[in-house]
């Protein structure tokens, strides 16, 4: 639900479209469910009536009737309404049932042909219970096909687009529904469906750009990373412009072996756009994976400059000076992270890491030395070395929710209690764990 707000969003930003996916202005219904019974069984006459079923006119005019149908409850409704905005349409239902979803109240009100379900007070989906025909858009697939076989000599033309334009709508409502409710397989296919309405010869050449990068999309969700790529490039050669294709445009290379374009294609990205941060990440992300550590360094501070609160950038900073073992770096990177944020978990953990390594190092050192003065020496620089584990791991231990995490500070606290033969604090830290 998150990643679809950020894709409705774009829509919106990009393309003017209208997000609530609500029916278009030519075919605004009624709630005349009888009426709209009616003109089916009409248009399901004519089609058998040999002088009409040989015009186009009879089949565009049976496409928006199913069109109709199918906007009856759509083209009123939207998600994120209000329960009175719902009864300006549908009036008063017939009962309303409430119940709760983990923490979410929901209610449902009931109407005789469609229920309407409200989560938290805004309309969240709607579920007919009554169709006037059970799948509509197939039929006006139909229709459109028909009227185009008749049309020869063009006179329908105006009839067929406004239909076709009408239909790309619809689509593009169960489109982005599907997406938002996490079915990329229908999304996909509906998006789909719209690029190839534009193929016809009314369209003249159109080309939604937008649809055609959604569609891309709603493939890479789908796990279709080869028709994802297609639908990428196609959008890139339209010239649609947002930096984001160009992550996932190498995202769907990568995912279908091939590398060596995916770089390419990051590498050009980030020509274009060196300011942006996603593109920035997924450069980050292709270094650290193919070990070039230098070169990640030199990209997480470009990316530093430009959100300089971001703290992963710190925390991976971090992580790749320890590779290099520049040790003294990493910890000021982590502590950093610190500034920016004290409960940050993964900073706590690795500062007690690097400081446990270090004590290690020194115990290490220690164990070599034949005097005993000095190797006591040295023993108690690494006790104290262990000490600032305590600090961090204790903290690391509260600062998250996830068991993991503070089962994996826990048993490293065991074994520093241990060591300093601080047996009360072992103790407790067993318990804890005990409670896991």
């Amino acid at each position: 639900m998150k990643r679809i707000s950020l894709f409705l969003i774009s829509m919106f930003l990009y393309a003017g479209v209208n997000l609530n996916a609500q029916a278009p202005v030519e075919s605004a219904p009624v709630l005349n469910y009888t009426g709209l019974q009616k003109k089916i069984e009409k248009s399901d006459a004519d089609i058998q009536n040999a002088k009409k079923n040989t015009k186009a006119k009879t089949w565009t005019s049976r496409a928006q009737v199913f069109l109709d149908v199918f906007n009856v409850h759509n083209g009123l409704l939207s998600r994120g309404m209000a329960p009175e905005g719902a009864k300006l349409f549908m009036k008063e239902p017939k009962e309303i049932k409430t119940y709760m979803d983990g923490s979410d109240q929901m209610e449902a009100y009931i109407y005789d042909r469609v229920n309407l379900i409200f989560r938290n007070g805004k309309l969240d989906k709607w579920l007919e219970t009554d169709k006037i025909f059970p799948d509509p858009l197939p039929e006006v697939e139909k229709a459109l096909g028909e009227a185009v076989k008749l049309n020869g000599d063009g006179k329908a033309d105006a009839d067929i687009k406004t239909i076709v334009e009408t239909l790309k709508s619809a689509y593009q409502y169960v489109a982005v529904n599907a997406y938002e409710d996490g079915d990329f397989a229908a999304s996909q296919k509906n998006f789909v469906n719209i690029i190839e309405l534009n193929k016809m010869p009314v369209m003249k050449g159109r080309v939604d750009t937008i649809i055609v990068y959604f569609a891309g999309r709603a493939a890479f969700e789908n796990k279709d990373f080869a028709a994802a790529s297609k639908l990428f490039e196609e959008a890139a050669s339209v010239n649609y412009k947002d930096p984001l294709l160009y992550v996932f445009r190498k995202q769907a290379l990568f995912a279908n072996g091939d590398t060596a374009r995916g770089v390419e294609v990051i590498r050009e990205g980030f020509m274009k756009y060196p300011e942006d941060q996603s593109i920035m990440i997924e450069m980050i992300n292709y270094y650290i994976d193919s070990k070039q550590v230098p070169q990640a360094l030199e990209m997480i501070n470009k990316a530093k400059e430009g959100d300089p609160e971001n703290i992963s950038y710190y925390f991976t900073e971090g992580t790749l000076l320890e590779k290099l073992n520049r040790i003294d770096e990493a910890e000021k990177a982590y502590m950093k992270c610190l500034e920016k944020n004290p409960e940050y978990f993964n900073a706590n953990y690795n500062l007690g890491v690097l400081h446990y390594n270090k004590a290690v190092k020194i115990y290490e050192e220690a164990s070599k030395i034949m005097d005993n003065n000095a190797f006591e020496k040295k023993q108690k620089e690494g006790d104290e070395a262990l000490k600032h584990v305590i600090t961090y791991m204790e903290k690391a231990s509260t600062s998250s929710a996830d068991p993991a995490d503070k089962k994996s500070a826990l048993e490293t606290l065991k074994t520093v209690y241990y060591r300093l033969k601080m047996e009360a604090e072992r103790e407790s830290v067993i318990k804890r764990l005990g409670e896991i």
